[in-house]
């Protein structure tokens, strides 16, 4: 039996990305594009008409922050993935955007193919944020700052889980077992307060660690 495409809302005012992402999900038989936006507000409508898995949301709409738009659609349906897409590492609009509850943020340049996999992953609960953003929000303070200070280890983790990468993929980048990778995780949880990986990348980006 096949299963049903994950819907997507699409929030841009540039009418070519719309066409773009309209194309791009057309040729896909994961997903279905339900509604498009080209403001803030259109994008709370959109998701409040069609409840969407996932929202892809430009970072610079007219009319409100991004930030403002994630709050709200998260605090009426909690269970929308929000995929944030920028041209540019703004770091201070994208750490508003994963505290108000951003599943990903990604750069526009994203190919075809990265950008399905990645919506793949916040559908399925994961975080993703594209390293050169997350190259671009260097720590302001250190791993090994304040209490509850994560390990050289715990940090390292935190930056592939930052990636994308699942338990296995991490195991296999840092030649860990994933038993092992497993423990880092639930220890920087703990050290972060977040209960998943989208609190955690959450917390991180507030605190300056990725």
């Amino acid at each position: 039996m096949s299963r049903k495409p994950h819907t997507v809302v699409v929030a841009d005012d540039h009418p070519i990305v719309i066409a773009g992402m309209r194309l791009l999900l057309s040729g896909s038989r994961f997903f279905e594009l339900v509604g498009e936006a080209r403001t803030g507000a259109e994008a709370i409508l959109r998701c409040e008409q069609y409840r969407p898995d996932a929202l892809l949301l430009d970072l610079r709409l007219p009319d409100l922050p991004a930030a403002t738009i994630c709050t709200r659609i998260k605090e009426r349906h909690p269970g929308i993935a929000i995929v944030i897409l920028t041209a540019h590492a703004e770091e201070m609009a994208v750490r508003g955007c994963l505290k108000a509850g951003a599943a990903a943020c990604l750069f526009k340049d994203v190919n075809e193919q990265s950008l399905l996999a990645a919506l793949m992953q916040v559908v399925h609960g994961r975080a993703v944020i594209d390293p050169r953003i997350a190259g671009a929000m260097l720590p302001r303070r250190g791993a090994n700052g304040a209490d509850g200070a994560l390990t050289g280890r715990e940090h390292e983790v935190l930056l592939l889980i930052a990636r994308g990468l699942t338990t296995q993929e991490i195991a296999d980048e840092i030649g860990l077992s994933p038993n092992t990778v497993k423990s880092h995780s639930r220890s920087l949880f703990s050290k972060l307060a977040a209960h998943n990986r989208v609190q955690a990348l959450a917390v991180a980006t507030e605190r300056g660690l990725i």
